[in-house]
């Protein structure tokens, strides 16, 4: 059956298609485009909403009349001619309508409408069950999702609680332990303090008993022994001669008399040796000093003669306290000079030194913490000397020229923080419209960066630091110069090692933060997941009831850099940071370097006052007159007021990061304090170096470990820094990285010839060596090797302390065997003969000799056949003889392990 549209029967009906959609939706049919299909059904439903539509307006019309006109032709013939005649027949007919079928029809087209309503109600009602089912799936829906995220909100919040729980849990058990460990080490000490104790007691008695018994037996002897024949003092030799020949004689002849009186001449040295001895672990010379001892000895032996002359007994001399003494002892002093201090000789201190377990010279330099433990030791007390510091002066200087100025409002400097490609460089390169990021190598910052900013708020100056591991002393110089510290996180990352650090720096520091979530414009970013990691290390955000502004940003869209800067300035504000603009200038170095038409170069932040070119500066042990000062831009300036970095030439020598800058009036003050600085580091480096060099003497070094000795050379005083530091920490138990020479510069001549005699590797961070430098080393097979990234250099010392490291031996079960027969070759020894039970037997393999399950024997195999041949191998399943290598203990049902030993590198 063919399928009829609204289209087709608009067109059957001579009607329009929008007209026969209005009468279908009259209608009360659903069709509402021309391609919609109509059914029969939906035809007869059209058609008897027609009829009862033109039927109520035509109701006044009882009857119809239908006329027919019908015209036709009649030919008639007549008279040999024929004529047509035109005959018109008009029919007419009545239609009465029958009441009966006119209301059966009323009837239907009623029902069938009340039909159609009842559908349509019908309809409705569905379609208001349909919706209200479908709003109440919706809302079912929407709540079984609150309820989850709800769910999920407190699993969140359990698990962050169980973690906090479990953190102080675990810091509770640290504590714990701590204190578990510091108990034991109290009672360590005091159960090693009472057994000092004990045996200073034992001595004492020992000491006082010995001296007892010598002065009983001294009472006690004949005294025609202790008695001179002569008052005269000059016949005293010749009667001790007499006295000594006669004991002699007598004593050969083996009398009594003269064996009591040997025993009584060592019980005097006995005596002696205890006088010494009184004044604990020291001698009485230690005590009272050896020249006073001296005298009192003379003193004594001139009473001796004056009682003997007298006719008298000799009388025992007094025992003499210990005299202790109020030493001061320097940041560095020599033995020499800490034993004329204490009035000793100077091999009772380096006696002493011995018993403390180090090998020292008479002209051998100490720190103050050694030379203050010798002196407890030696029984004398201990004062640290207040030094010798012509820098007081300058102190003082100073701060009456800062006190003649007012303070006034100085910008804030910000140190940027956080973990390596975090993005910090390139947030303060947004900041500044620069490219600082692409400088770096491997887009990683590798020194500190000094630049200040005009921004329309005020102008701010930012320190970026850098985030790896080993720039852990660049960081906490960043943050020992800083107001405030801008936290830089990831938030497709979070929270990383060196992010803690750089928090860990901030407190320590007590210095405010401002934390930066960076990357949001990431499709991975969580910036919530972030806040959380941070609340777990005491950060807390203002937006959950803490003190430190969280902010939004994006490096590479700016999203979020006017709010970063606003709540800077606002913590600027908040800390109303004041500085003296006029007067000497004081600072800090923030980074140095040499360079090679330059001189020696130091970037400083100027913290108060005024630094001007021509100022004479004293920057740590060097000093100076400022011939050009340049700022991050390279643009010369004449001066720099507080808060503004700049870098500055003319200094003497390279000075040490972190180092105070102050401005001195005279060159000469200057040059002064300079040279008593250099004379009091280079002590107290020489005092370090020798305690290391005692301690490793003295077993702090293991036995057989390898050193890898290292000469380091580098653009900038904190690149020198963080690589020694990175490199020393990777020493081990069996390797040992020792740097003999770190400094700033390029490799030179002098640094191959150190690496010559101490058969080290030279190492290049952003140098390079010289023609004559690198002339020398090829000669002489010197390594050089050159980095501008800290990780490469960190790893290629890692592999070659790997490759130090002695390898690794593991045994490999190859198979068993069992003895089954023992036959004895003159000549050779005893040959097993064996069954191989599992694996195979080779001849180069290790073998143990296993009698009841117990190893009797371990060695090599000597031979292995099979019949007469000598074999390589034998299988499982197969017969062999086997010779042992020094070894013919063995006996039948005995059995073979045979293994392999494999050696495997270690790494680090």
């Amino acid at each position: 059956m063919a399928k009829t549209t609204v289209k087709d029967l608009a067109a059957d009906l001579n009607l329009p298609v929008e007209t026969l959609l209005s009468q279908l939706k009259e209608a009360g049919l659903s069709q509402s485009t021309p391609a919609d299909e109509l059914s029969e059904a939906d035809k007869d439903r059209f058609l008897t909403s027609l009829q009862v539509a033109r039927g109520s307006s035509n109701a006044g019309r009882s009857k119809i009349t239908l006329t027919k006109r019908e015209k036709s032709v009649i030919t008639q013939n007549g008279g040999g001619s024929s004529h047509a005649v035109q005959v018109e027949v008009r029919r007419k007919r009545v239609l009465v309508k029958n009441p009966d079928v006119v209301n059966k029809a009323r009837e239907e087209a009623k029902k069938a409408m009340e039909e159609q309503k009842e559908k349509a109600r019908r309809l409705a009602e569905e379609a208001a069950a349909r919706a209200k089912e479908e709003a109440e799936r919706k809302a079912k829906e929407e709540a079984e999702r609150a309820a989850k995220l709800k769910a999920e909100q407190e699993k969140a919040k359990a698990e962050e609680a169980a973690r906090r729980q479990k953190a102080e849990a675990e810091r509770s058990i640290e504590k714990a332990k701590a204190e578990a460990e510091a108990a034991a080490r109290a009672a360590k000490e005091a159960k090693e303090a009472a057994v000092k104790v004990e045996a200073d007691r034992d001595a004492a008695r020992r000491a006082a008993e010995a001296e007892a018994r010598a002065i009983r037996e001294m009472m006690s002897a004949p005294k025609k022994v202790l008695t001179a024949k002569k008052p005269a003092q000059e016949e005293k030799p010749q009667e001790q001669k007499k006295v000594h020949k006669n004991s002699v004689k007598k004593e050969n002849k083996g009398t009594k008399n003269n064996a009591k009186n040997a025993d009584n001449w060592g019980d005097e040295n006995q005596k002696r040796r205890t006088l010494k001895t009184r004044g604990g672990d020291n001698s009485s010379e230690e005590s009272s000093g050896w020249k006073n001892d001296r005298r009192n000895k003379r003193g004594n032996k001139h009473q001796n003669q004056n009682n003997k002359g007298q006719g008298g007994r000799p009388q025992t001399p007094a025992v003499q306290e210990p005299v202790v003494k109020d030493i001061e002892v320097p940041e560095t002093i020599t033995v020499a000079d800490l034993a004329m201090k204490m009035s000793v000789k100077a091999i009772e201190v380096i006696k002493q030194m011995m018993k403390l377990g180090q090998m020292v010279t008479i002209n051998q330099m100490l720190d103050q913490e050694t030379a203050m433990i010798v002196v407890e030791e030696m029984g004398h007390r201990a004062i640290a000397a207040k030094p010798e510091d012509p820098e007081a002066f300058l102190a003082e200087e100073e701060a009456k020229a800062l006190a003649n100025y007012p303070k006034e409002p100085r910008p804030p400097v910000v140190t940027i923080m956080g973990h390596v490609d975090h993005g910090k460089t390139s947030l303060l390169d947004y900041i500044r419209r620069t490219r600082v990021a692409a400088g770096e190598a491997g887009g990683i910052t590798q020194h500190i960066g000094a630049y200040h900013v005009e921004t329309p708020r005020g102008i701010i100056t930012f320190l970026d630091t850098p985030g790896h591991e080993a720039f852990t002393a660049m960081r906490a110089r960043g943050a020992q110069v800083t107001d405030i510290v801008i936290l830089v996180v990831a938030a497709d990352d979070g929270v990383m090692p060196q992010t803690k650090e750089a928090i860990a720096h901030a407190k320590a520091g007590n210095v405010p933060l401002v934390v930066a979530i960076n990357k949001i414009d990431k499709p991975e970013a969580n910036p919530d997941r972030v806040k959380q990691e941070l609340v777990a290390n005491e950060v807390i955000p203002e937006d959950y009831g803490g003190d430190v502004p969280f902010v939004c940003v994006s490096a590479k869209s700016g999203q979020g850099i006017d709010e970063l800067l606003e709540n800077v300035l606002l913590q600027a504000e908040i800390l109303e940071l004041k500085a003296v603009k006029e007067g000497p200038a004081k600072g800090v170095v923030i980074e140095s370097r040499l360079d090679r038409g330059k001189g020696a170069v130091a970037s400083v932040l100027v913290q108060a006052g005024t630094l001007k070119r021509g100022d004479i500066v004293l920057a740590g042990a060097t000093f100076g007159r400022v011939r050009a000062m340049v700022d991050e831009n390279g643009k010369s300036v004449q001066s720099a007021g507080p808060s503004i970095p700049v870098e500055i030439q003319g200094l003497s020598d390279v000075p040490q990061a972190g180092d105070e800058l102050i401005v001195v009036s005279e060159e000469r003050k200057a040059r002064e304090l300079a040279n008593y600085r250099q004379g009091k580091y280079r002590d107290v480096k020489l005092a370090r170096q020798v305690n290391d060099k005692l301690g490793g003497l003295f077993g702090q070094n293991p036995e057989g470990q390898k050193t890898l000795s290292l000469v380091i050379k580098s653009d900038v005083q904190g690149s020198q820094e963080a690589l020694v530091h990175a490199l020393t920490k990777l020493s081990t138990d069996e390797v040992k990285v020792s740097v003999v020479h770190a400094a700033v510069g390029g490799i030179s001549e002098s640094d191959i010839n150190l690496a010559i005699a101490s058969n080290a590797v030279v190492l290049g961070f952003n140098v390079r060596a010289d023609a004559l430098a690198r002339k020398l080393a090829e000669n002489n097979g010197i390594d050089i090797r050159y980095y501008n990234i800290i990780y490469d250099a960190v790893d290629d010392v890692k592999a070659a302390m790997s490759g130090m490291l002695a390898p690794e031996r593991r045994e490999n079960h190859v198979g068993l065997v069992e003895i089954r027969q023992v036959i004895r070759v003159p000549k050779v020894g005893a040959v097993a003969g064996c069954m191989v039970l599992e694996g195979v037997v080779r001849r180069n393999s290790h073998a143990r000799l296993l009698r009841n399950n117990v190893i009797i024997w371990t060695g090599e195999i000597n031979s292995l056949r099979r019949f007469k041949d000598d074999v390589k191998e034998v299988k499982a399943g197969a017969e062999c003889g086997i010779s042992l290598k020094g070894n013919d203990d063995i006996q039948v049902d005995d059995k073979l392990e045979i293994f392999e030993v494999e050696e495997v590198a270690r790494t680090i």
